[in-house]
């Protein structure tokens, strides 16, 4: 099976992003000043703090994306976020078939991308022309980090969100200067996991730019993954409320299907 994944997006917000670090200590403000602590968008589509909002929310920093050592984002989210599970085909890789893996499962609400909203900086990635979500191409690579709102969220984010949102922020850098990262990471069944990144942040404008490259033999016969992807990211930042940018979102998989468990195809069958 061989996919390709476009995205290009351009913006021009007055709403800045959530971020785990969005309020930092500062020991020069004003006493009467509360610093908030965890904000994010997700709940209200506003900047809110996390315990103040009305639903269920978790944020998965870049931190424990990192740890995880994974090229996707569904098994990190599989592994953090309670009462959400993933539909999975091996080690490495999910495909595209509708039904099958890389199917998302909140609080017993099922049925693909119908019932999850997945949302890219806050723009959703569901299309009908697909009848799924593309799971692959939600690649760690180019996540800052992520927030997952749990519960029924039509009323914001439609008819797709009834099971919830998963909101991916990208990687900005956000002090001035270059922000460098080389990765990797190799197991069992031959599986392979290679990334590198690079952000800037220069004035007002910033970039940033990810390759990777990983594969798998899994952990059955002719079930081989084999995937390659890049994220590139440029924007200005016209005033502290106004920013504008665009970004590019490639990816590129090639998988077996080795059949049904009791009845397997042998040779294995490459698309």
């Amino acid at each position: 099976m061989r996919q390709y994944f476009l995205l290009s997006v351009l913006l021009l917000s007055g709403a800045a992003f959530a971020a785990p670090d969005a309020f930092e200590n500062n020991d020069s403000i004003n006493s009467d000043v509360k610093e908030l602590q965890e904000v994010v968008v997700t709940g209200t589509r506003s900047a809110l703090d996390v315990r103040l909002l009305p639903l269920t929310v978790d944020v998965i920093s870049r931190e424990q994306i990192a740890q995880s050592k994974q090229i996707n984002m569904l098994p990190v989210l599989s592994e953090q976020i309670p009462s959400l599970f993933v539909t999975s085909r091996g080690m490495m890789g999910y495909g595209v078939s509708g039904g099958a893996a890389g199917g998302i499962n909140v609080r017993g609400l099922s049925g693909g991308a119908a019932q999850m909203m997945v949302l890219i900086d806050g723009h959703p990635q569901y299309q009908g022309i697909f009848g799924h979500g593309i799971a692959d191409s939600y690649q760690t690579m180019m996540i800052d980090h992520v927030e997952v709102l749990r519960g029924p969220a039509s009323m914001l984010y439609g008819s797709n969100a009834m099971g919830g949102v998963i909101n991916i922020v990208t990687r900005q850098l956000k002090h001035k200067g270059v922000r460098t990262n080389v990765g990797l990471s190799v197991g069992s069944y031959a599986t392979m996991d290679a990334e590198a990144s690079c952000e800037v942040n220069e004035s007002n404008l910033f970039s940033s730019v990810a390759v990777n490259y990983g594969r798998s033999n899994n952990h059955r016969d002719n079930m081989s993954f084999q995937q390659y992807g890049g994220f590139f990211k440029i924007g200005y930042n016209f005033s502290d409320h106004w920013k504008g940018y665009a970004d590019v979102d490639i990816t590129h998989f090639d998988a077996q299907n080795p059949g049904q468990v009791n009845d397997p195809i042998f040779e294995g069958l490459q698309h």
